[in-house]
């Protein structure tokens, strides 16, 4: 009898060590986490784009697994004030949105200053402020195209960027369009670059955007027509934009620390930037 069992006894505790191990695996553990207070979030950003809707956009901070649209800020107050002497009063188009006038466009040269009055105090202040400075750009930019056949599954299209770069420190933001639909339309997909290696010279083809033509909202047709936009920004706004894009990236180790707010421009502790910048277009059709 005790043969046997000693024959099997090392089974019978391999058995047990798996069901303990499992059912520790299994087992769930609740974390409780304390929530921040409620900060003012702002989304402004003025360019020199006459065609473009322009507007400030005001929110409150939420959780961070807060799984709605964060709530809007209301019935807020909301100017832009440039040193040329313009003074402009936002009207409030949707709740937490707030208009510029139609046809507006940002000056070169010019230093807009944001000013909000909230209706109801968040996180014990009732007026907020920021600026930004306009940077200059360019006279002109042209585009071409170069296909890279073992770029992924079936190839990418590289939209190349031919511009004289101003001589001084500048800072470019872009974005690329197909058939007048923005491809670049989160801020982890924009490319955001200084002109470090090209400082007062020609580009002379440098990737500016790349279309995967595994995708089919970037595969190429002939007729389709492809737009980039060049804008100048400021070096606050290129370091507030790498920073949202690190946060939002993955993070390795894979252990690593939690996110943390990305230092914007606002004033009294208020979340996000608020910015001006001069644009320059270019466009071509794929044949």
């Amino acid at each position: 009898m005790m043969k046997t069992l000693k024959k099997y006894s090392p089974k019978i505790l391999l058995f047990l060590m798996l069901g303990i191990i499992a059912a520790s695996c299994t087992e769930r553990i609740d974390v409780e986490l304390d929530d921040t207070y409620t900060r003012l979030v702002v989304d402004g950003q003025l360019t020199g784009d006459s065609t473009e809707t322009h507007t400030i956009i005001l929110t409150e901070s939420t959780s961070y697994f807060y799984n709605q649209p964060p709530p809007p800020v209301t019935n807020a107050n909301v100017s832009v004030k440039g040193d040329d002497g313009s003074s402009i009063l936002l009207s409030e188009q949707d709740p937490g949105v707030y208009l510029l006038p139609e046809g507006f466009k940002s000056k070169i040269g010019v230093n807009y200053s944001l000013d909000i009055d909230l209706e109801k105090e968040i996180d014990g202040h009732i007026k907020y402020t920021a600026s930004s400075s306009t940077p200059s750009i360019g006279d002109t930019v042209y585009i071409g195209l170069q296909y890279q056949p073992d770029w992924g599954e079936k190839g990418y299209y590289v939209v190349q960027c031919y511009y004289w770069d101003p001589l001084g420190p500048n800072w470019y933001m872009f974005d690329i369009y197909k058939n007048d639909t923005l491809l670049t339309d989160t801020i982890s997909e924009k490319q955001v670059v200084d002109d470090t290696f090209y400082d007062g010279g020609f580009t002379n083809g440098i990737g500016v955007g790349y279309l995967d033509q595994s995708r089919k909202d970037q595969v190429l047709k002939p007729g389709d027509v492809i737009s980039f936009r060049a804008s100048s920004i400021t070096e606050g706004y290129a370091n507030f934009v790498w920073e949202v894009q690190d946060e939002v990236s993955f993070s390795t180790p894979l252990f690593s620390g939690p996110p943390a707010n990305v230092v914007g421009n606002l004033s009294d502790g208020a979340i996000g930037y608020f910015t001006s910048y001069s644009v320059l277009f270019a466009s071509m059709v794929f044949e």
